[in-house]
């Protein structure tokens, strides 16, 4: 007899493979554009029906792919913050973003998607199920633009960095400005050095020094 334990981790395991599978064809695909249920069904090995028994359809399977990516973009910008170095703190946290967007080039532009398509920014949908994928993102997104706000925080205190904008404000500007940043990057960066002259590690580097050095104390920027 199948016990409930076993029947449980059983849906876990089918629910977790056709996300697997969704993730596989996105990345590929650079988003949900141009992906159907039906592509992922028969890439799983199951019918359209069992795909909507465990998911409302693509968007929520969209849902669940941003989220691991978003999962791990936090991890990263977390591990910088907690970082003991003398480094600037939104130093750091740009370079892990730097390289996360290097190293998990595919769902970069499902975060992308997410963060102009479908994220709220300001108040609370009580509407949405905190246990949904929508609701997670939600947290997930919100969760990270408070570890950048925290790194805004600690270097504004410690006269690091000045600027008349508040953390949450100077947090939103910078974000917007990395994330341009490295969309360019992504999308040219095959042949980035025969067409610009400089490579895109190289290219980040001018932009963070730029980025710094308008963010330096006065007296400092010489």
């Amino acid at each position: 007899m199948i016990t409930e334990e076993r029947k449980t981790w059983e849906r876990e395991r089918r629910r977790e493979r056709i996300i697997d599978i969704a993730q596989e064809l996105m990345l590929k695909k650079g988003g949900r554009r141009g992906i159907a249920v039906e592509d992922i069904a028969r890439a799983a090995g199951y019918n359209k029906r069992t795909i909507y028994l465990y998911f409302g359809g693509k968007d929520e399977l969209f849902l669940a792919v941003v989220l691991r990516g978003q999962k791990i973009l936090k991890e990263a910008l977390q591990e910088a913050l907690d970082d003991k170095s003398a480094t600037p703190a939104i130093e750091r946290l740009a370079r892990a973003f730097f390289d996360f967007s290097i190293r998990h080039s595919g769902f970069f532009p499902l975060i992308m998607e997410y963060e102009s398509r479908v994220h709220v920014y300001y108040g609370n949908p009580v509407d949405v199920d905190p246990a949904s994928f929508r609701a997670r993102c939600r947290e997930e997104s919100n969760d990270y633009g408070q570890i950048v706000t925290d790194a805004i925080e600690r270097d504004l205190s410690a006269g690091i960095i000045e600027s008349s904008l508040s953390p949450r404000q100077l947090m939103i500007l910078l974000w917007g400005q990395i994330f341009g940043v490295m969309q360019i990057i992504l999308m040219r960066q095959a042949m980035f050095y025969p067409a610009y002259g400089i490579s895109h590690e190289e290219l980040f580097e001018h932009f963070l020094a730029m980025i710094l050095k308008a963010l330096a104390p006065e007296g400092l920027t010489g």
